[in-house]
Protein backbone atom coordinates (compact mmCIF):
# COMPACT_ATOMS: atom_id res chain seq x y z
CA UNK A 1 0.00 0.00 0.00
CA UNK A 2 1.03 3.47 -1.22
CA UNK A 3 0.58 6.47 0.43
CA UNK A 4 0.96 10.03 -1.14
CA UNK A 5 3.21 11.21 1.36
CA UNK A 6 4.82 14.41 -0.27
CA UNK A 7 3.54 16.64 1.61
CA UNK A 8 5.14 17.06 4.87
CA UNK A 9 2.62 17.76 6.96
CA UNK A 10 0.84 14.30 5.81
CA UNK A 11 4.34 12.46 6.24
CA UNK A 12 3.87 13.07 10.10
CA UNK A 13 0.45 12.43 10.73
CA UNK A 14 -2.20 9.52 10.52
CA UNK A 15 -4.89 10.81 8.41
CA UNK A 16 -3.97 9.52 4.88
CA UNK A 17 -2.90 6.24 5.71
CA UNK A 18 -6.24 5.45 8.04
CA UNK A 19 -7.75 6.92 5.18
CA UNK A 20 -5.92 4.42 2.59
CA UNK A 21 -5.99 1.59 4.89
CA UNK A 22 -10.33 1.90 5.14
CA UNK A 23 -10.58 2.56 1.40
CA UNK A 24 -8.90 -0.63 1.02
CA UNK A 25 -11.46 -2.73 2.68
CA UNK A 26 -14.13 -1.19 1.50
CA UNK A 27 -14.98 0.86 4.00
CA UNK A 28 -17.09 4.30 3.26
CA UNK A 29 -16.31 6.78 6.10
CA UNK A 30 -16.77 10.96 6.16
CA UNK A 31 -14.79 12.93 8.54
CA UNK A 32 -16.97 14.23 11.89
CA UNK A 33 -16.26 16.94 14.30
CA UNK A 34 -19.07 16.77 16.94
CA UNK A 35 -17.88 19.76 18.75
CA UNK A 36 -16.29 22.58 17.90
CA UNK A 37 -14.62 23.14 21.59
CA UNK A 38 -12.77 19.68 20.87
CA UNK A 39 -9.37 20.06 18.53
CA UNK A 40 -9.50 16.56 16.67
CA UNK A 41 -12.37 15.45 13.99
CA UNK A 42 -12.81 11.84 13.89
CA UNK A 43 -13.53 9.28 10.67
CA UNK A 44 -16.94 7.81 11.00
CA UNK A 45 -18.36 4.99 9.58
CA UNK A 46 -21.52 5.32 6.45
CA UNK A 47 -23.01 2.11 6.39
CA UNK A 48 -26.65 2.47 6.09
CA UNK A 49 -29.28 1.46 8.70
CA UNK A 50 -26.10 0.79 11.01
CA UNK A 51 -25.10 2.62 13.70
CA UNK A 52 -21.59 4.86 12.83
CA UNK A 53 -18.33 3.51 13.78
CA UNK A 54 -16.31 6.41 15.37
CA UNK A 55 -12.48 6.09 14.36
CA UNK A 56 -9.60 7.88 15.99
CA UNK A 57 -5.65 7.50 16.22
CA UNK A 58 -4.33 8.89 19.50
CA UNK A 59 -1.08 10.38 20.26
CA UNK A 60 0.88 12.64 22.82
CA UNK A 61 4.55 14.77 22.24
CA UNK A 62 5.83 16.23 25.04
CA UNK A 63 2.24 17.33 26.10
CA UNK A 64 -1.51 16.66 26.54
CA UNK A 65 -2.75 13.44 24.44
CA UNK A 66 -4.70 14.44 21.16
CA UNK A 67 -7.01 12.54 19.43
CA UNK A 68 -8.70 12.27 16.18
CA UNK A 69 -8.00 10.25 12.95
CA UNK A 70 -5.22 12.92 11.69
CA UNK A 71 -2.76 12.50 14.75
CA UNK A 72 1.03 13.68 14.95
CA UNK A 73 2.50 10.24 13.81
CA UNK A 74 5.14 11.10 16.54
CA UNK A 75 4.07 9.58 20.11
CA UNK A 76 1.30 7.58 18.41
CA UNK A 77 0.09 5.03 20.71
CA UNK A 78 -3.43 3.80 19.89
CA UNK A 79 -6.01 3.76 17.25
CA UNK A 80 -9.28 2.90 18.08
CA UNK A 81 -12.94 2.10 16.16
CA UNK A 82 -15.74 2.57 18.95
CA UNK A 83 -19.45 1.81 18.00
CA UNK A 84 -21.99 3.91 20.02
CA UNK A 85 -25.76 2.57 19.28
CA UNK A 86 -29.51 3.27 21.21
CA UNK A 87 -27.89 0.33 23.34
CA UNK A 88 -24.73 0.93 24.42
CA UNK A 89 -20.70 1.41 23.42
CA UNK A 90 -18.46 -1.09 22.44
CA UNK A 91 -15.10 -1.48 21.32
CA UNK A 92 -14.69 -2.69 17.40
CA UNK A 93 -10.87 -2.21 17.46
CA UNK A 94 -8.44 -1.32 20.29
CA UNK A 95 -4.74 -1.35 19.89
CA UNK A 96 -2.89 0.61 22.20
CA UNK A 97 0.81 0.09 23.33
CA UNK A 98 2.82 1.37 26.53
CA UNK A 99 5.35 3.00 24.76
CA UNK A 100 4.54 5.58 21.17
CA UNK A 101 4.61 3.49 18.21
CA UNK A 102 4.94 4.98 14.76
CA UNK A 103 1.90 3.52 13.01
CA UNK A 104 1.95 1.16 10.14
CA UNK A 105 0.11 0.01 7.34
CA UNK A 106 -0.53 -3.28 8.79
CA UNK A 107 -1.78 -1.84 12.26
CA UNK A 108 -4.10 0.22 9.90
CA UNK A 109 -5.10 -2.06 7.66
CA UNK A 110 -6.27 -4.33 10.89
CA UNK A 111 -8.07 -1.51 12.26
CA UNK A 112 -9.62 -1.56 8.42
CA UNK A 113 -10.27 -5.28 8.60
CA UNK A 114 -11.76 -5.59 11.95
CA UNK A 115 -14.27 -2.75 11.24
CA UNK A 116 -15.33 -4.13 7.34
CA UNK A 117 -15.90 -7.51 9.24
CA UNK A 118 -18.02 -5.74 12.04
CA UNK A 119 -20.01 -3.69 9.25
CA UNK A 120 -20.28 -7.17 7.62
CA UNK A 121 -21.63 -9.25 10.06
CA UNK A 122 -23.60 -6.20 12.40
CA UNK A 123 -26.97 -6.21 10.83
CA UNK A 124 -29.95 -3.58 10.60
CA UNK A 125 -32.23 -4.45 13.09
CA UNK A 126 -34.51 -1.71 12.54
CA UNK A 127 -37.80 -2.93 12.14
CA UNK A 128 -36.41 -6.68 14.03
CA UNK A 129 -39.66 -8.18 15.87
CA UNK A 130 -38.76 -8.27 19.04
CA UNK A 131 -40.63 -10.73 21.52
CA UNK A 132 -40.66 -10.20 25.30
CA UNK A 133 -39.47 -13.46 26.67
CA UNK A 134 -39.28 -12.26 30.25
CA UNK A 135 -40.61 -9.38 32.47
CA UNK A 136 -41.10 -7.88 35.48
CA UNK A 137 -43.63 -5.19 35.64
CA UNK A 138 -43.32 -3.58 38.76
CA UNK A 139 -39.31 -2.99 38.00
CA UNK A 140 -40.10 -2.63 34.23
CA UNK A 141 -37.67 -4.04 33.36
CA UNK A 142 -38.08 -6.77 30.46
CA UNK A 143 -35.73 -9.50 28.44
CA UNK A 144 -36.51 -9.30 24.70
CA UNK A 145 -35.11 -11.29 21.60
CA UNK A 146 -35.58 -10.86 17.94
CA UNK A 147 -34.87 -13.73 15.41
CA UNK A 148 -33.17 -12.62 12.52
CA UNK A 149 -31.41 -14.04 9.22
CA UNK A 150 -28.20 -13.38 11.50
CA UNK A 151 -29.24 -15.55 14.28
CA UNK A 152 -31.21 -14.63 17.51
CA UNK A 153 -30.55 -11.34 19.19
CA UNK A 154 -31.44 -10.38 23.15
CA UNK A 155 -32.08 -7.00 24.89
CA UNK A 156 -32.25 -6.51 28.39
CA UNK A 157 -33.45 -3.06 29.57
CA UNK A 158 -34.83 -1.41 32.56
CA UNK A 159 -35.99 3.00 32.57
CA UNK A 160 -33.35 2.96 35.43
CA UNK A 161 -30.98 2.70 32.94
CA UNK A 162 -29.85 -0.56 32.96
CA UNK A 163 -29.18 -1.86 29.60
CA UNK A 164 -27.62 -4.70 27.64
CA UNK A 165 -27.42 -5.88 23.94
CA UNK A 166 -28.70 -6.16 21.18
CA UNK A 167 -26.10 -9.48 21.52
CA UNK A 168 -26.18 -12.30 19.43
CA UNK A 169 -24.47 -14.04 23.23
CA UNK A 170 -28.09 -14.39 24.27
CA UNK A 171 -26.83 -16.57 27.41
CA UNK A 172 -25.30 -13.12 28.51
CA UNK A 173 -28.27 -10.94 28.38
CA UNK A 174 -30.01 -13.59 30.06
CA UNK A 175 -27.49 -13.81 32.49
CA UNK A 176 -27.55 -10.38 33.18
CA UNK A 177 -31.45 -9.79 33.11
CA UNK A 178 -31.66 -12.15 36.44
CA UNK A 179 -28.87 -10.76 37.75
CA UNK A 180 -30.94 -7.85 37.43
CA UNK A 181 -34.58 -9.36 38.55
CA UNK A 182 -32.07 -10.34 41.64
CA UNK A 183 -30.85 -7.17 42.64
CA UNK A 184 -34.83 -6.07 42.51
CA UNK A 185 -36.21 -8.38 44.61
CA UNK A 186 -33.85 -8.06 47.24
CA UNK A 187 -34.37 -4.21 47.29
CA UNK A 188 -38.38 -4.52 47.51
CA UNK A 189 -38.10 -7.01 50.57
Amino acid sequence: MHHDLSNPRRRQHTGTILKAALTAHGVTFRVVKPWRSLPGASLVTTAPGQPDVWIDAHSHTNGPAVSGYDVPLAGLFGISAVITDDFNTRQVHWDFTEAPADITDSAAAAMAADVAAHLHTYPSLTGAQWVTIASHPAGRTEYREAVTVHGTWAHASSPTGYTTGPSLDTDRVWDAYQRRMADLTAEHR
